[in-house]
């Protein structure tokens, strides 16, 4: 994956680009900055940051016009107001924009250090002459004496800014210039007037600039063209080629860099706080003041997507970087231990949100995919993020799928397909809709599993092949409309598989007049990717209200519950968070229609019902439990329901020698399994394993009824799972489980 990739992804981002009162300014000041070093009483950081900007802070305090303030989004704040149109976007006029230009005044009055920095260069060779000593001359050779070029400066007058002797404030513009010009070697040749460009005194230099006030330009504007001529003046001598074509050898304007586009961000919200007035306006600001009047700063930076995602937030790390870090994170040449976004990558759920707030659109979802795909293409991905996953949908396309084309017609028009975790959590759930569809419409069924785990982990080999074993079975049913309960699943069908048609399970069941048959309040909780699907939206909450259900609509929809992209294993922390912000949401009980977001709920303590409990009169909250162990069960089950319904047969798994083994596991060891995604079944047979090899740890101490406690270990691709037991009486197929767990440790007897 080439790093032009995924800048391109992130290029339209703003995030820490300079904010619209910056625009306006000659210098193209970075406002936002200098303010927050200013409310927080960083005088010297604050005057350090304005003086290497504008070269004269001093002097361009006292006659900025202060254009800055027309582009101010404060001025844009506030509730009780008209409407004003800022380049397509509407803000609330309402408060006085910030008073930038008195703070920046009391910057240079409350610095306690105003020397000039000292620039360790070595002397340049090339001797420049400026013809001028007015406030465009001066900046120009102010800026490149800091360079180490030899700058000699003539004058026709008798001292610097003749043309501004009149002014109340010319003493003090003096010692500006002295200050500023303290820490420099230039020459100032006074009381000479130069001819022409063939004047003698100009012999020996390298190049020559005439800045005697071009008047069409203001002096702040003046300082600042010189700033910009003063770079392409280097660049000249440094190379022989002036920027954008001939040299300039007499004062006008300069064009700088290309500046980025101008933005402005959403406010909601935010209250007025009136300009900050000075006790005495002859002096200016006092520090508290200014620091009170630099704190009406709103800092208009886009963080929508930091503040809409949980994962974004923590990190806060700007796009841009993020976008480089995933290109080189995929490169061959480092190891794996010096990738940098690891466990940033890792914890993204994949679910888009941040896409939907972003005011230009930046499918951070996108990046994140690209970089989990580049990492498993060069094998540098953390597989055991996605083992027990990856490992569940091996399972769900083998031994759990089940494919009946139609039932009984030839020219059925739809087939069922539920998904893997319906029949997991709810068995019944997918016999009736199955039923349903099957007596309605002859439909067939499909159960078997999307891929979303292979396409989280990055895994694009396996990803596809499942794609393409889905795309036979949709043939091999004569193309019929596939009916989905999940919208993930229609997600993936859409982006994969665009050209089966697709409708939600809910839809079919509102067009058919099928109605809750339970009423209450609930809270309806939107899954992330119905976002796209905005009928399977409307046709489940008609479904519930049609039953006399109350429903309540959260403030912030199509959140993703946590469990998308296998982020739990990535971050546990910040999955809790999450979880725990979506359950705090409304203390009501909420109706989901995503297995998963059922799921996660579930163990949390959220009380939830699927629409397929209401329309139904089911209870899955019931059947589906809280450990992983009875969703592989029910699974089985819900198989075993489907061949039942259309084949007439039994179903039965097929035998595995630690099948018969009995354990009794504690009800918070088996919640703590769960989170730890070790199932029943990987107990069993790493008990069955170890007891037949003799692979056994005996435990000092024993079991606390004096018993031998048992320790053994089952090595898989990726991870290791563990088990501590103690066998129970004679019987070797009883077995009582005081611990279990698993890590990423892989164990050998040989050494290198």
């Amino acid at each position: 994956m080439k790093q032009e990739d995924t800048t391109i992804i992130t290029a339209r981002c703003f995030h820490e680009e300079p904010a619209s009162c910056s625009h306006p300014c000659p210098f193209f000041f970075d406002v936002r900055t200098f303010l927050l070093r200013a409310k927080d009483g960083k005088w010297d950081l604050a005057y350090k940051l304005y003086r290497n900007a504008t070269v004269f802070p001093a002097i361009v305090s006292e006659l900025c016009e202060a254009p800055c303030r027309a582009e101010c989004q404060r001025g844009a704040a506030g509730q009780d107001a008209a409407v004003s149109d800022h380049g397509g976007k509407v803000f609330f006029v309402g408060d006085d924009p910030v008073d930038v230009r008195a703070v920046e005044a009391a910057a240079v009055r409350f610095a306690k250090n105003r020397k000039p920095e000292i620039y360790r260069i070595p002397p340049r060779e090339q001797r420049v002459a400026i013809i001028g000593a007015g406030l465009a001359g001066l900046s120009l050779a102010l800026n490149l004496s800091q360079k180490a070029y030899p700058v000699t400066v003539f004058e026709r007058g008798g001292q610097a800014l003749t043309t501004w002797a009149g002014h109340p404030k010319y003493e003090y513009f003096l010692e500006e210039i002295s200050l500023q010009f303290s820490e420099v070697k230039t020459e100032f040749v006074y009381g000479c007037e130069i001819s022409g460009l063939d004047d003698p005194a100009l012999t020996g230099f390298s190049y020559v600039y005439d800045a005697t006030m071009n008047t069409d330009t203001d002096a702040v504007s003046a300082i600042a063209n010189s700033v910009e001529i003063s770079k392409a003046v280097e660049t000249w001598l440094q190379t022989g080629k002036w920027p954008g074509g001939e040299p300039r050898t007499s004062a006008g304007g300069a064009e700088g860099p290309a500046r980025p586009e101008k933005h402005y961000v959403d406010h909601g919200g935010e209250q007025r706080k009136p300009i900050v007035v000075p006790a005495d306006p002859a002096k200016g600001y006092t520090k508290e003041e200014a620091s009170l009047e630099a704190l009406r700063c709103m800092k208009c930076d886009c963080r929508a997507c930091m503040d809409a995602c949980e994962m974004l937030g923590r990190y806060s790390k700007r796009p841009q970087k993020i976008a480089i870090e995933a290109a080189a994170d995929t490169r061959s040449s480092p190891p794996f231990s010096s990738c940098t976004l690891t466990r940033e990558t890792y914890s993204c759920n994949l679910c888009g949100y941040c896409k939907t707030v972003c005011p230009v659109d930046v499918d951070l979802e996108k990046l994140f995919f690209m970089a989990r795909q580049g990492r498993a293409e060069t094998g540098k991905h953390p597989k055991a993020f996605h083992d027990f996953w990856l490992r569940d949908l091996e399972w769900h396309r083998t031994e759990g799928a089940y494919f009946s084309s139609s039932a009984g017609s030839a020219d059925a028009r739809y087939v069922f397909f539920p998904g893997c975790k319906l029949g997991a959590r709810s068995p019944s759930q997918i016999k009736n809709a199955a039923a349903f569809l099957k007596e309605r419409y002859g439909a067939g069924v499909i159960l078997d599993c999307c891929g979303a785990p292979a396409y989280w982990a990055g895994e694009d080999k396996l990803f596809k092949s499942q794609i393409e074993s889905l795309r036979e079975k949709w043939e091999a049913s004569k193309k019929p409309v596939f009916v989905f309960a999940c919208a993930y699943c229609m997600r993936l069908f859409g982006e994969f598989l665009p050209e089966i048609e697709k409708i939600s399970l809910y839809e079919i069941l509102d067009e058919n007049g099928l109605s809750s048959g339970r009423d209450g309040s609930f809270s309806v909780f939107d899954p992330c990717m119905a976002r796209g699907f905005p009928e399977m939206e409307r046709a489940v909450r008609k479904l519930a209200a049609s039953g006399g259900a109350i429903l309540t609509e959260l403030p912030d929809r199509n959140h993703c519950c946590g469990f998308g992209g296998h982020m739990r294993a990535a971050n546990r922390e910040l999955f809790d968070t999450i979880v725990e912000r979506r359950i705090s949401a409304d203390e009501t009980s909420y109706l989901v229609y995503c297995a998963n977001c059922a799921w996660t709920f579930a163990l949390a303590g959220k009380a939830n019902a699927h629409i397929l409990d209401l329309v139904f009169g089911t209870d899955g909250a019931a059947e589906s439990g809280k450990s992983l162990q009875q969703q592989r069960d029910n699974a089985i089950r819900a198989k075993a329901a489907l061949m039942e319904l259309y084949d007439g047969k039994t179903f039965e798994p097929a035998a595995r020698p630690w099948d018969a083994l009995r354990l009794e596991i504690p009800a918070s060891l088996a919640a703590g399994m769960s989170l730890r995604l070790i199932l029943e079944d990987d107990v069993k047979e790493a008990i069955y394993e170890a007891e037949h090899a003799g692979a056994v740890f005996a435990l000092p101490g024993g079991a606390p009824d004096g018993g031998e406690l048992r320790q053994c270990c089952l090595a898989r691709e990726v991870v290791t799972i563990w088990a501590q037991y103690i066998k129970r009486g004679d019987d070797a197929y009883d077995y009582a489980i005081t611990d279990a767990w698993s890590h990423r440790m892989r164990f050998s007897d040989t050494v290198d």
